[in-house]
């Protein structure tokens, strides 16, 4: 498995393309479109998924891009259909000169739900808080996550926004995320990697 992390957009969201054997995924596709693009074509990678953790307009801005693009199937929980073509409630029409919308879903996944991807598995894990629609993805034959905006390697996601709940974010940390091994590495919407055994004992007391 390869893993290419891009930087992308005003709030500097991580995008993420896991490939293999000449097939890729991308979570998380937020901005800057052709540069992701490029990167698939340099690298002579077909796109079979568009992963979003969930439907914030800093997370699914170049779905429609890539989507008219390559013709992946896009997937994500099905509470984020709603935000992918309202400005209003992916937050763009709030924070943005611009409105920001993405096609609809093509495939809903949820909770306890697994995608096969090549020799990998990609587990889904329902982790709402920061956003109702919040979900993770968890590859066990690598260890690693990509948390979303749910957990940072040195805080979690803002739960001030109208669909947020910090005890329903508690809980998906607690109750889900702490029940992956320790040594776990996990890829957040923002910012560095962290390790799963170093959040829940030095940052997560903190913050519970």
């Amino acid at each position: 498995m390869d893993l290419k992390e891009f930087t992308v957009g005003e709030l500097m969201v991580k995008s993420y393309i896991v490939s293999q054997a000449g097939q890729a995924v991308i979570i998380d596709p937020g901005a800057e479109g052709e540069r992701l693009f490029d990167y698939l074509k340099n690298n002579n990678l077909e796109l079979k998924y568009i992963i979003n953790t969930h439907g914030h307009f800093d997370h699914i801005a170049a779905n429609e891009f890539l989507k008219e693009k390559t013709g992946a199937e896009v997937l994500a929980h099905p509470k984020a259909n709603l935000k992918f073509t309202d400005p209003k409630l992916n937050l763009s029409a709030l924070f943005l000169s611009h409105k920001v919308t993405a096609p609809a879903i093509d495939r809903s996944i949820d909770d306890g739900e697994s995608l096969k991807f090549e020799s990998l598995t990609l587990k889904i894990i329902s982790t709402p808080g920061h956003s109702e629609d919040g979900i993770s993805i968890y590859i066990p034959e690598e260890n690693i996550l990509f948390s979303g905006d749910c957990i940072f390697a040195n805080g979690i996601g803002r739960t001030d926004l109208e669909d947020s709940d910090f005890k329903e974010l508690k809980n998906s940390v607690e109750k889900k995320l702490f029940q992956l091994p320790a040594s776990c590495i996990f890829y957040p919407g923002h910012g560095p990697s962290g390790n799963l055994g170093s959040f829940k004992n030095s940052v997560w007391p903190a913050i519970s």
